[in-house]
């Protein structure tokens, strides 16, 4: 982009900045026992991406730096302009010397970088104007949100390309500025820039944001410091802890992908956002919890906390089947289980996402088990009465021989259920049970698909062979 530009343009584009055009030397106090020595540590213009606006005035306002005036000339040429002093901004055993430097006596080389930054200082106040114009106008918030999730893709897409072309070994390295001022120096200063319209983004419209696209680097640098500080307090004190160790591991596990992320580990603000309010709800509650915290009520938290992963659906689950172990019957067992089915069925969670956002919330997860376990144990004991019956009635030591072919055994029985003799509501299990029990002198097993087939295609002989019999038995009742 600016390899290209003239001398001649540099120094044109440069020039309106030569009232803030410092050459600064950064100084610093070597204090070794009782003894102070200064040395310079490095060299760099004020118009150089690296350098924030710092408060220059006369020597006379640091009386702290007087005494290392005298020995500045042995380590700095200086060119006879006016010298200013500035304090670092952190360290007070850092300042710096700031001499009046002309435009024409930068290098080319190093122009090239300062008006890199300069141009997109402006352009990005250009481009902040325009997205807030652009907000302005959209009538409805689905627009400002497509508007903004484009401009944050094309950032995005951008931001990736020029990570490829400066190629960094750490995230610390993408707004680290070599000596030598050439193309790398110039994409870091655009990466830079880019990133400062995504952090703007996030600061303005921040519900409108895509939290599936990834979070830029100076904004986990911006919270690092605080976080690893708030991490490292949560993992001290959870170690200290007497817990097991796949709980642990649980409860560390939304924090791992803070305390490890690297350059290639990008993630999502979707994650970041769930991760950072993890971290600091867990540092809350381990501040105000007793180490006699249960199982269940680190469980508990988790399900609050919307902790959705399928480890941890296996250690509650666990835990909940030893319970049920535990129980002397199956109907002890279903009590159980219908106790904590309603337990997750009224359970309420905080407001907020999921840890794994493609995933049902843990106690839905566990809700929709228990319902299974549950249908699967009452199958199982209405199978086991079904079984325990036909044991029974196999261990008759003989089946009832009656006077009947199959087909007057299905039409009497037919007749049975329908004078309302048979009460039982369901033919099937009525003929299971007379093919069970009853035998004819042609058919010594009976199926039951045959009883019941002949029971809706009775003939007309069948009925006329089966009347006979009931007339019997009607004289019977005569004596």
């Amino acid at each position: 982009m600016t390899t290209s530009i003239s001398k001649e343009t540099l120094f044109e584009e440069l020039k309106p900045f030569e009232n803030i055009s410092y050459r600064l030397y950064e100084i610093k106090i070597d204090k070794n026992n009782s003894e102070e020595k200064v040395k310079l540590h490095r060299t760099i213009h004020s118009l150089h991406p690296e350098v924030k606006s710092c408060d220059m005035k006369s020597i006379f306002h640091f009386k702290e730096y007087v005494d290392h005036i005298p020995h500045l000339n042995s380590i700095i040429n200086f060119t006879g302009e006016t010298i200013y002093l500035a304090k670092h901004w952190t360290d007070s055993n850092t300042f710096y010397v700031c001499e009046k430097c002309a435009i024409n006596e930068i290098p080319n080389r190093e122009r090239i970088l300062l008006y890199t930054h300069q141009y997109l200082i402006k352009e990005n106040v250009n481009i902040k104007r325009a997205i807030k114009e652009k907000v302005f106008k959209c009538k409805s918030n689905s627009k400002i949100q497509h508007f903004i999730q484009k401009i944050q893709l094309a950032l995005e897409c951008q931001l990736h390309q020029l990570i490829k072309h400066i190629a960094p070994k750490n995230k610390k390295e993408l707004y680290e500025y070599s000596n030598k001022y050439n193309k790398i120096d110039a994409y870091k200063s655009q990466f830079f820039h880019l990133e400062k319209l995504l952090v703007f983004l996030e600061n303005e419209y921040a519900d409108y944001l895509n939290d599936k696209l990834m979070v830029p680097y100076r904004t986990i640098l911006k919270d690092e410091v605080e976080l690893t500080a708030k991490i490292q307090w949560v993992r001290n004190n959870l170690l200290a802890m007497v817990m097991d160790k796949e709980l642990l591991q649980l409860l560390f596990d939304p924090i791992v992908k803070l305390s490890n992320l690297h350059l290639k580990d990008k993630i999502s603000y979707y994650q970041y956002n769930y991760a950072k309010n993890y971290v600091v709800e867990l540092a809350n509650c381990l501040a105000t919890t007793s180490d006699d915290y249960s199982q269940f009520e680190w469980c508990n938290w988790l399900m609050m906390r919307r902790v959705n992963t399928f480890q941890c659906f296996d250690f509650i689950t666990a835990l909940l089947k030893k319970e049920f172990l535990n129980c002397v019957s199956e109907t002890e067992k279903l009590n159980s289980m219908f106790e904590h089915l309603r337990t997750f069925n009224q359970f309420k969670t905080n407001q907020g996402t999921c840890y794994q956002e493609n995933l049902p919330e843990i106690h839905v997860q566990i809700y929709t088990w228990l319902e299974e376990e549950i249908a699967f144990l009452s199958r199982k004991k209405e199978l086991t009465k079904m079984i325990e019956n036909q044991t029974d009635l196999i261990g008759f030591p003989d089946k009832i021989h009656v006077d009947f072919s199959v087909a007057q055994l299905a039409c009497f029985v037919d007749l049975l259920i329908k004078a309302g003799i048979i009460k039982n509501n369901n033919r099937k299990e009525v003929l299971q049970v007379v093919a069970q029990t009853v035998k004819t002198d042609m058919t010594e097993t009976i199926s039951v698909d045959s009883l019941r087939s002949k029971c809706y295609n009775i003939e007309t002989s069948t009925s006329e062979a089966v009347a006979k019999k009931i007339e019997k038995i009607l004289e019977l009742t005569k004596g």
